[in-house]
């Protein structure tokens, strides 16, 4: 079926079309509302011209219109394409150009930065504006200079409802692009029936959310995770989608918490740091709603783990997942959680392990990890060089290597491409860092690759110390002799270097190659 028939066949088998499907500031949506934007914004795009599988890029801050518009496009036939907000014009360019969007959803604090790349777009004719304050399409067109610039609002209250088109399974339904943190972005294309296989396994099975549930994500619907936190866990569930438009810091999550009172929040590893930072320093936090909490992105520090769970009592169900595969594919679960690993498989996915021989490795062992199950992308779009690199068959290779234990947990030990050597035996960043955040002088650090005087392969270390602790000598020390109780003399950090952040994605994930540019060591 189309997803956006499976989105509303909780609300539609249950009768929950009167109950709240979004909060949004002071706001509530319900799900007859929601479905009623959703087929308007359907017949704004056909009288727009759209038509079947024609790309519709969103470029939003989260808010009842970006659902909208992502269930509104697919439910007559066209694709979404969610774009991130943060991207620069240069990058925002090529993903719109690569592809092919002809026409585009957008919040007010991109009008700036679309009007700057317009002439670089030949294909985009029509742009919608996600603005409460538009007053028309005059004011629009001036500011965007395009011929067919339209309030979204005044769509909506001038549209038709659309009906919601058949469509097949494996036919396209949206694009998302890979935050990465090197090169282009790559759209990895997603069929209609992958995101109600995501609602399936991890949704239903792993967190057993419910129509009594309240879903609260601090990652943006434009990212996978975001999507199925914010988007499609909660709606096809019957439960209630909690959104927010700012930034996710720290006093703006803990305000939203207060005033929605979610039973489940989504977070990655950064934010959970930067909460227990925020908790650390005399703030406080209403968690008197919240059942648990779930982390993805990358992997969260048991450390980290501790330290929130002390703080607020939660636990936090580390999770794996990608671009490439929509949601979480191996979890931890609410009656076993092994702080430190991701888990095991969720329900309906497949994980094997392989040597760099491409040989299978059989029991417990290290090796990058390959992914099969029902949410797999097809391929990136319009690259074939990518797509014959990742997609392997009906296994996805993620990129990551994990060490898989005797009793068939995950252990994140880095991306392939993370590990390196010194003196002929591996070294994973994430142990080291592990044991380099078990110091309480230390909020963040990161390990790469660097060299010593010889041009031989050594650990560099880069550390971000918390409030109130100056880097000096004496912190550097305590970290060497903390390191050496936990790690070999050739995994130790060579040299320990203090930043006041580390450069990180919007995603939370970090940018290690901005850290490798300083980690060769500066020889006189």
């Amino acid at each position: 079926m189309n997803l956006v028939e499976f989105v509303f066949q909780a609300a539609r088998e249950q009768s929950l079309w009167r109950r709240p499907a979004i909060f949004y500031k002071e706001t509530t949506t319900s799900y007859e509302e929601l479905l009623v934007m959703v087929r308007r914004f359907g017949g704004a795009a056909r009288e727009a011209g759209l038509e079947k599988g024609d790309r519709v890029a969103i470029v939003a801050f989260d808010c009842p219109e970006f659902v909208a518009a992502f269930l509104g496009v697919q439910a007559v036939g066209a694709v979404a394409v969610p774009i991130n907000t943060r991207l620069s014009s240069d990058s925002l360019s090529f993903v719109l150009r690569q592809c092919g969007a002809r026409a585009i959803v957008i919040s007010a604090d991109q009008v700036e930065k679309i009007s700057a790349i317009k002439s670089e777009l030949p294909a985009l004719r029509t742009v919608w504006l996600i603005d409460r304050a538009a007053e028309g399409t005059t004011s629009l067109n001036d500011a965007l200079s395009f011929n067919d610039a339209l309030s979204f609002n005044d769509a909506l209250n001038s549209a038709s409802e659309a009906g919601i088109v058949p469509m097949d399974d494996d036919e396209l339904a949206f694009i998302l692009y890979t935050s990465g943190s090197t090169g282009r972005p790559k759209g990895a294309m997603h069929l209609h029936r992958n995101l109600p296989f995501t609602v399936k396994a991890g949704c239903r099975q792993v967190l057993n959310v419910g129509r009594d549930d309240r879903l609260f994500s601090s990652s943006k619907m434009f990212f996978a995770y975001g999507l199925g936190n914010s988007l499609s866990f909660p709606l096809a569930s019957g439960a209630t989608s909690i959104l927010m438009s700012e930034k996710p810091t720290p006093d703006a999550i803990a305000a939203t918490i207060a005033r929605h009172g979610p039973t489940i929040f989504f977070g990655v590893p950064s934010v959970f740091r930067a909460m227990c930072r925020w908790l650390a320093g005399g703030e406080s936090l209403d968690v008197s709603t919240l059942k648990f909490c779930v982390s993805g992105g990358e992997k969260l520090a048991e450390s980290v783990f501790y330290e929130w769970k002390g703080r607020t009592g939660l636990d936090i169900l580390d999770t794996i997942g990608s671009t490439e595969l929509l949601q979480m594919v191996i979890s931890n679960r609410r009656d076993e959680i092994t702080p430190g690993a991701c888990g095991t498989p969720v329900p309906g996915y497949e994980a094997k392990l392989v040597d760099a021989m491409g040989i299978e490795i059989t029991g417990p062992g290290t090796g990058d990890l390959l992914i099969k199950g029902g949410s797999s992308s097809p391929g990136y779009w319009m690259d074939a060089e990518n797509t014959a690199l990742t997609m392997q068959g009906k296994w996805i290779r993620t990129g990551d290597v994990f060490q898989r234990t005797s009793e068939g947990h995950y252990l994140y030990e880095g991306r392939s491409d993370d590990l390196f050597k010194v003196k002929g035996q591996w070294v994973s960043p994430a142990e080291v860092e592990e044991a380099i955040l078990a110091s309480e002088e230390v909020l963040d650090a990161a390990v790469v690759c660097g060299s010593d005087v010889e041009g031989m392969n050594v650990p560099v270390a880069f550390v971000v110390t918390k409030p109130g602790m100056l880097p000096d000598h004496d912190i550097a020390g305590k970290l060497k002799t903390v390191v050496s109780e936990r790690l070999p003399s050739f995994k130790r950090p060579a040299e320990f270097r203090f930043l006041d952040q580390l450069p990180r994605t919007e995603t939370g994930k970090l940018q290690r190659f901005k850290l490798r540019e300083m980690g060769r060591m500066e020889r006189g």
